[in-house]
């Protein structure tokens, strides 16, 4: 096997390494997603799929879709929640980036930086500082229109409400949908809009008649991202979905495997996994779709571009306010509130003296054990699955770019693949796994890192993008000069390549340090992290000790947005 065909010299490592990836690859998603389609047609509800006396049966699929729960409550709970965050998300991205990349909005590095802020924030630290802020009864926001209007009762805000979870979501997944845009305002040649410019049209016909029908191939991408983002949604359903009484399909699966009496069904989870997984699978062939054919659409221009910015006159005092509003509701006030709460407890500000104030919540983690052993778990999953999946991203995008392996295309779709599995499939697929394997893995720190590191598609997808801009050229000059196969990939290619790992590294070691879902699916306690623990310490009555740990933890990841700021420097201009 070469490293590309009829060239190279075939050696031991040319096909060990290569091969040991497509191993890799395979136990990280092809088993686990395996083992739950597996899961999902055997029985009884209470047996491991390879127990004895468990048998294959269609029950788990013919009880899923006979539960009249499912049709009155679970789909239209979900459809609701989905549409409803998807067209704020929409409209909130589109907007934004079009301030930041089309007008002379002043500060627009400052305000790209802002906006992409609330992605270092872990969604239940948000979600327990907007609760704190809008709860219906004690929320200092309805505390202080109560006051000031001279109203009586609960409210006037609910964040236990369908609206509420649908604007929380959406200010969760604007910043990953911004980016997108953002992304392709840039790349949008304003050569059309200056004709019709030219031609006499006003600004409002122009966008109406040439800027949205050339943007719309590439805003498709991400709006097909986005709902493929909110169909997987866990962490609000149930922070803030579970007491509003709404039944998000997510939700559904984890309330089967923790059941409030009896033994997990671990069968009719992964029954309802089924047409979860499928939906995902199908989006995620929709967004390569669009992804592929945008390009046809928008143009990126070579020397001398210079972007259309429109002057935004009179509008620029609302457009800033605007800015400022979804900055202080997505980071600001959240992290205003998770300060103030660690400091003087769940006092409303105005109503609390200074000399309350108090560091017992914080030296309450110096010394215990349980933070300790969190920050470590925490820190070392996060940091491990990168590394993993950086490197092994790194390796399959090789095998599809440049080796003749048998059955790349099929390994190039494997990981691909890895971005349409929902968080809490994900975590159910390797629980049913590995509690099936007697290898004691389950409720270990490993089995999170084995679970974390599934999401494969980020290395692949930007490594192959930067293989693909280099030479085969410089790989055969090191095979010219006697160089073998691992010598040249690690002296010559590998360093090229770097940057894109790089970022790889740090987008999965951001998502690892607030990842949620995955570990409180697999929680026990020798694997507990962070934020698991700021929401068992909320659950539990301690809103200062948790508020602490959520201010800890935004400090923990406050140097990435500069680290990740500093490698996209360049992509957006001044």
């Amino acid at each position: 096997m070469s490293m590309a065909p009829g060239r190279g010299r075939a050696d031991t490592a040319s096909w060990l390494v290569p091969g040991i990836g497509a191993l890799l690859a395979l136990i990280l998603v092809g088993a686990p997603l395996a083992m739950l389609v597996f899961a999902a047609f055997r029985g009884p509800s209470d047996y491991l799929p390879f127990e004895p006396g468990a048998h294959f049966t269609l029950d788990n699929v013919r009880d899923l879709f006979s539960d009249p729960v499912l049709l009155t409550r679970i789909l239209p709970d979900t459809l609701i929640f989905v549409a409803g965050t998807v067209s704020l998300t929409t409209l909130t991205a589109f907007t934004l980036a079009w301030l930041i990349e089309r007008t002379d909005l002043p500060a627009r590095n400052l305000w790209f930086a802002l906006i992409v802020f609330p992605l270092l924030i872990p969604i239940p630290v948000a979600a327990i500082a907007w609760i704190m802020l809008f709860g219906p009864n004690a929320g200092w926001a309805n505390q202080a229109i109560r006051a000031l209007f001279g109203l009586s009762g609960a409210g006037p805000l609910n964040i236990f409400s369908m609206g509420g979870l649908i604007v929380c979501q959406s200010f969760v997944t604007a910043p990953f949908v911004f980016l997108q845009v953002s992304a392709t305002l840039r790349g949008m040649s304003p050569a059309l809009e200056e004709a019709a410019v030219m031609s006499g049209a006003t600004p409002l016909r122009t966008f109406w008649r040439i800027t949205a029908p050339v943007l719309l191939p590439g805003l498709l991408a991400p709006l097909i991202l986005v709902t493929l983002v909110t169909f997987e949604q866990f962490e609000l359903p149930l922070i803030i979905g579970l007491p509003a009484r709404l039944n998000i399909f997510a939700y559904r699966i984890y309330t089967d495997l923790n059941p409030p009496s009896g033994l997990p069904n671990y069968g009719a989870a992964c029954a309802i996994s089924l047409p979860f997984l499928f939906l995902g699978v199908a989006s995620l062939l929709l967004y390569n779709r669009a992804i592929r054919h945008a390009g046809r659409f928008v143009t990126v221009t070579g020397k001398g571009f210079s972007p259309r910015r429109l002057p935004l006159g009179r509008w620029k005092a609302p457009a800033l306010t605007l800015l400022a509003l979804y900055f202080s509701f997505g980071a600001l006030l959240p992290a205003a509130t998770l300060i103030w709460t660690s400091l003087f407890g769940y006092t409303p500000p105005g109503t609390a003296a200074l000399t309350d104030m108090s560091l017992a919540s914080y030296r309450t983690f110096l010394g215990n054990g349980v933070f300790w052993r969190a920050v470590f778990n925490t820190f070392f999953v996060a940091l491990l699955s990168a590394l993993i999946v950086s490197a092994l991203g790194g390796l399959i995008a090789w095998i599809v770019a440049r080796s003749n392996v048998p059955g790349r295309r099929a390994l190039d779709v494997l990981s691909f693949m890895s971005l349409g599995i929902p968080a809490v499939i994900a975590a159910l697929a390797v629980m049913v796994l590995y509690l099936s394997l007697p290898i004691g893995l389950y409720g270990t720190i490993w089995i999170l890192v084995i679970a974390y590191s599934y999401r494969l598609a980020t290395a692949t997808r930007l490594a192959r993008a930067r293989i693909a801009q280099i030479s085969r050229e410089l790989e055969e000059a090191g095979e010219m000069s006697g160089a073998r196969w691992l010598a040249v990939q690690t002296r010559i290619l590998l360093p090229l390549i770097a940057p894109a790992l790089g970022s790889a590294f740090l987008i999965v070691f951001i998502i690892g340090m607030r990842e949620f879902t995955i570990p409180f699916v697999l929680a026990s306690q020798d694997n507990l992290v962070l934020p698991v623990l700021v929401w068992q310490l909320f659950q539990n009555g301690q809103p200062a000790p948790s508020a602490a740990l959520g201010t800890l933890m935004i400090l923990m990841v406050l140097p990435l947005i500069f680290l990740g700021r500093r490698l996209a420097r360049g992509q957006s201009d001044g």
